[in-house]
């Protein structure tokens, strides 16, 4: 699915199920779970479901650190997705050099308590820093605000304008956020809390970013540093003292390649919608024996894909006549399968 449908699929959930983007929504508490695993995956914080629901629901910290990083994401990125929404709904949304530094400070706050993260909460890095395994160098410390002074302008800028659809917009922004790397830690955690951010604020969904596989997070690496090179050029001559403007930024990022974090960020924001569209099965009968035509419009797969499972094996059915048809009981069954696979 393009941006466009996803953008039209998500306006018809919104006229079914009211506000979306809050804790109180069972669908999206779902959601935004796997979102909190998969990113701090990406870290090295593994945590199985039931490990998130401890921490989350029932204050078992058993592991400090684990919780620490669960607490944190949870608290950063439900404060300032519902204000994106807010901002959305009331047509306001702008994103501000004071929203990046709110993402930072609630989201380290309990590894502050626990002295495993040394800097200032919310405070820029007054340190070089370098990353891992990775081919970019960050910005020098003493440029960083300028740096994300002039990131903000730009995503703001661009937003209002019909030069790049809003999650061309995110993805760009999520980039530049990693290149300029602005924080002593945290950088990764809060670089996606603000990639979602500017997708909830742009009336999409937030998503979550595999993260719990080498080759997920591998391709997610790949992805990010594909865009690298044209931010470090802007890093470069901001270090050398060249006040870039808007439009002399605008004409450096016009090259950046995004073909692949645009499409992981497209393939998640399908993965959110099916979630949300799966969700108004519940209530059905298990025993009901559907036509593949309508188990494929309620799970939001296409029947093609349903036959190839079906010929598989890897789907139970029966066929009367020239219809194929499906328990309900079987296809929830798959699709659990999928979930405990990917998790």
């Amino acid at each position: 699915m393009d941006e466009k449908g996803l953008k039209k699929a998500i306006g018809v959930l919104r006229s079914d199920k009211g506000r979306l983007v809050t804790v109180q929504n069972a669908e999206w508490y779902s959601l935004f779970r796997e979102e909190i695993r998969n990113s701090i995956a990406i870290e090295g914080v593994f945590a199985n479901r039931q490990e998130l629901i401890d921490v989350l629901e029932h204050n078992n910290r058993t592991n400090k650190a684990k919780a620490a990083a669960i607490l944190g994401y949870f608290d950063a990125a439900t404060s300032i997705y519902e204000y994106a929404y807010n901002q959305w709904q009331e047509g306001e949304f702008c994103l501000r050099m004071a929203d990046i530094k709110q993402i930072h400070t609630m989201l380290m706050r309990y590894e502050k308590e626990m002295v495993t993260y040394i800097g200032e909460l919310g405070d820029f890095r007054k340190i070089t820093v370098e990353v891992t395994q990775s081919k970019f160098k960050p910005i020098d410390h003493f440029y960083v605000r300028e740096a994300v002074d002039l990131m903000t302008r730009w995503v703001n800028r661009n937003l209002k304008r019909s030069s790049y659809t809003p999650l061309t917009v995110a993805a760009l922004a999520h980039t530049w956020f990693e290149s300029i790397h602005p924080f002593r830690d945290g950088n990764g955690r809060s670089g996606r809390i603000l990639l979602n951010y500017i997708l909830i604020g742009s009336g999409y969904l937030n998503i979550a970013i595999k993260g719990f596989s080498k080759a997920d997070r591998d391709r997610y690496y790949d992805a990010l540093e594909q865009g690298d090179d044209c931010f470090e050029e802007i890093s470069r001559k901001l270090e050398k003292g060249k006040k870039l403007s808007l439009d002399q930024a605008g004409a450096i990022i016009t090259d950046v390649p995004l073909g692949e974090l645009k499409k992981i960020i497209l393939d998640q924001m399908t993965e959110s919608l099916k979630r949300f569209k799966s969700s108004g099965i519940t209530n059905l009968d298990k025993d009901a024996v559907l036509p593949l035509r309508d188990v494929a419009r309620l799970y939001d797969y296409s029947q093609d894909y349903l036959r190839n499972l079906i010929n598989r094996g890897e789907l139970k059915a029966q066929k009367k006549g020239k219809l194929w048809y499906v328990k309900v009981r079987d296809m929830a069954e798959h699709v659990s399968s999928l979930d405990r696979n990917a998790g």
